[in-house]
């Protein structure tokens, strides 16, 4: 075969070429993993309160009204966690407040699941404390109080604001005001 001097240069550009292409794909190999990661959220560990930004640890327990509840499946939705006991004062301040909150934003795709763990409560005063309320959302049980451990739930109530997308925009321990619960409720609930 002949040389001819188009495939000349070619020759001798070939090695320029691919130095070239090999130190594009190694910028790419070290920016695309940094890219990818940026764009994930973290998953909460057991034992931690879950923070800003994570996806929460998930559970499936049981409800009052004898179904289950997985929070997993209910990507896509708004979700409000609460955690509260019978005996908890303030959580008999704040529940109104809640009912409230979930009669008005219910069409808006709110989920809420009020979490009780029965460890430390009994199932007839949580029945009553279901009917005096009003509570028509997931009232869920926590049996063996291993969700309220696995999230490290220390004081009561407690609330976890979950976006559709799964991962937590606030969490807030102690008592709702109107005002913050409607604070908290604008970072989950779709605007509109």
């Amino acid at each position: 075969m002949v040389d001819t001097p188009q495939r000349s240069g070619l020759k001798q550009a070939l090695p320029l070429i691919l130095s070239g292409l090999a130190i594009l794909v190694g910028v790419a190999l070290i920016l695309l993993p940094n890219a990818s990661s940026q764009g994930a959220a973290k998953m909460a560990k057991a034992g931690q309160l879950p923070k800003v930004g994570e996806i929460p640890l998930d559970f499936e327990l049981k409800t009052l009204a004898g179904g289950t509840v997985k929070l997993s499946d209910l990507r896509g939705s708004p979700v409000l966690i609460n955690f509260w006991a019978t005996w908890c004062g303030p959580c008999k301040e704040e529940m109104p407040l809640l009912v409230e909150q979930y009669n008005w934003n219910k069409g808006r795709g709110l989920r809420v699941l009020a979490i009780d763990s029965v460890a430390f409560d009994n199932l007839d005063d949580i029945r009553k404390y279901v009917d005096q309320f009003k509570m028509t959302f997931d009232v869920v049980l926590d049996e063996d109080d291993k969700v309220s451990l696995d999230w490290a739930i220390m004081g009561l109530p407690s609330s976890i604001f979950i976006k559709p997308d799964g991962t937590v925009a606030a969490v807030r321990v102690g008592q709702l005001t109107s005002d913050q619960l409607t604070e908290y409720l604008r970072l989950i609930l779709p605007t509109g």
